[in-house]
């Protein structure tokens, strides 16, 4: 992505449009900034980030069998 199509994606995360879904998401309270830093990652990249947080879900799967 580059600076100008992220400028505009962060304009518009900040003031997304009255009664769309993204307006919707912001007023739930959910981060649409991380939208942001997740296009900018490559697929590799993104798929890493995946590949770690289904170890991490893994791990704590495991350490609440233990106990």
């Amino acid at each position: 992505m580059n600076i100008r199509e992220q400028d505009r994606l962060i304009r518009l995360i900040n003031n997304p449009p009255k009664g769309s879904k993204l307006a919707a998401a912001k007023e739930y309270g959910i981060d649409l900034s991380l939208l942001v830093r997740t296009l900018n990652l490559t697929p590799t990249e993104r798929l890493q980030e995946l590949a770690g947080a289904q170890q991490f879900h893994e791990e704590l799967r495991q350490s609440m069998r233990r106990r």
